[in-house]
């Protein structure tokens, strides 16, 4: 919708009576574009296509607890590192992670937790491996999972984990 005004310009013409005509008029073609702009939504309601032609896939929510998963977990009696496979289900880039461990004996006897940050980028929809050190620095538990061979079985004990999402940062980008 466009208006055509003509004024007519004197020399007595008051320069800030111009300013406040033009301000009036920007103000009043804003505010029709701002309403125009929310009765015709940028999507349709078909959710079929979107102006550029591509297909709408709206965003699921994904409740916080399942965002990020862990798939798999690995410490064996020999090392002091353990390896954790993280699965962003978002569908943002997340740029860091807080978990807390929970470390317990077969029998859910609790021997340990701590919380960790994991800082590396995982892609929406991707998994990652991290490699993290251990909470046992004298090599003497096992995950239940990877059983030691030989002799070192008699001098080890067997740990279970739960784990549970702190915190996830997602990255905002262009």
């Amino acid at each position: 919708m466009w208006f055509y005004i003509v004024l007519p310009i004197t020399d007595n013409m008051d320069i800030m009576k111009l300013t406040l005509a033009f301000s009036i008029i920007f103000f009043y073609g804003t505010t029709v574009c701002a309403l125009s702009q929310e009765q015709s939504p940028s999507i349709p309601a078909n959710q079929e296509t979107i102006p550029n032609g591509r297909k709408y896939v709206p965003k699921q929510e994904i409740p916080f607890e399942q965002a990020i998963m862990v798939l798999g977990f690995e410490k064996t009696l020999s090392s002091k590192k353990e390896s954790l496979l993280i699965q962003n289900r978002t569908q943002e880039t997340v740029t860091r992670i807080k978990l807390r461990i929970v470390y317990k004996t077969p029998q859910n006897e609790m021997l340990d937790y701590r919380e960790i940050f994991l800082d590396k980028e995982i892609l929406p929809g991707m998994t990652k491996k991290f490699s993290i050190d251990s909470f046992d620095e004298n090599r003497q538990y096992y995950y239940y999972m990877t059983p030691p061979t030989g002799k070192s079985i008699e001098s080890s004990y067997p740990f279970k984990i739960t784990f549970t999402l702190l915190r996830y940062d997602i990255a905002i980008t262009r």
